[in-house]
């Protein structure tokens, strides 16, 4: 899938010839991207793979097995495997994303709120995405993690399974491409998919979302309202912030004493700037 790259990766799709389905558009962005794949895929299950990470050998036939195995219990299941994060250059950094899950483990609505599956982690079966409608096209960052919270609320499990799927590769935040476009324009985006988030949660519990999910979403809203921060909007933050608040009594309380402290006396936007400049004081 090529989204109109502008380097020789045309070319380059081109000469495996048939040994590859090949579909090339003008650049419309990563949702319209796998969508356009999904449209044309015509098996059972289907994996996305972003262009600068890297799949392992194996990764999916192995998937493609545990998934028939869980099918036979549970035919609403999604399998999703683990990753390594990897530099720039593709020096191991971490070699488990997802070091504190068990084999096995069937994926609760606090986990998918916190800790959701990354793009290249899920088996996804065809009907499943089909179902929800894919990925969706307002959502300028946080795709995956947008598509895996509809797919979870409407009904669809999630059980991991400890298979190193694919390397995961880390850039510094001023190149990351989810980092590029975060005006207010994108913040107000994914402020109303947060809001869907939350309506969908309702549905699936009965509108009694319980304590732990409405934390668990206090402090998604709370890191995006510090991510808007650090984009310079600061009106979309205090609304993230005045969320957060509204979900929990302390949705920043997972971060160090010193945060804290200052959130209490002075406020989200002041502490941001402190831990700023922390950050800049230890690169030096």
């Amino acid at each position: 899938m090529d989204d109109g790259s502008t380097d020789d990766s045309a070319e380059i799709i081109s000469s495996f010839g048939q040994r590859i389905y090949s579909i090339f558009q003008s650049n419309q962005g990563a949702c319209a991207a796998r969508n356009a794949g999904l449209a044309e895929a015509s098996g059972r299950f289907v994996k996305f793979l972003d262009a600068d990470d890297v799949l392992f050998p194996n990764s999916v036939a192995k998937q493609f097995k545990q998934a028939k195995e869980q099918a036979g219990t549970d035919p609403i299941t999604i399998i999703y495997g683990d990753a390594s994060l990897i530099d720039a250059e593709g020096t191991t950094l971490k070699k488990n994303y997802f070091d504190s899950l068990t084999d096995g483990m069937k994926a609760t609505g606090e986990t998918m709120v916190r800790h959701s599956p990354l793009t290249s982690m899920p088996l996804y079966p065809i009907e499943a995405l089909k179902a929800v409608g894919g990925f969706q096209f307002q959502m300028p960052a946080a795709q995956e993690y947008d598509l895996n919270l509809r797919l979870f609320f409407s009904g669809w499990s999630f059980v991991f399974k400890q298979t190193l799927c694919f390397a995961y590769r880390q850039h510094s935040e001023k190149e990351r491409i989810s980092m590029k476009y975060l005006g207010a324009d994108a913040f107000e985006k994914r402020y109303v998919a947060y809001e869907k988030h939350l309506e969908l949660a309702g549905k699936y519990y009965a509108q009694k979302i319980p304590q732990s999910i409405k934390v668990a979403f206090a402090r998604i809203f709370w890191e995006t309202g510090r991510l808007a921060l650090r984009c310079n909007q600061p009106k979309q933050a205090m609304r993230y912030f005045s969320m957060a608040h509204e979900l929990a009594h302390a949705p920043f309380a997972s971060a160090q004493w010193g945060y804290r402290l200052v959130c209490h006396l002075f406020g989200p936007a002041y502490a941001e700037r402190v831990a700023s400049l922390v950050r800049t004081v230890r690169i030096r």
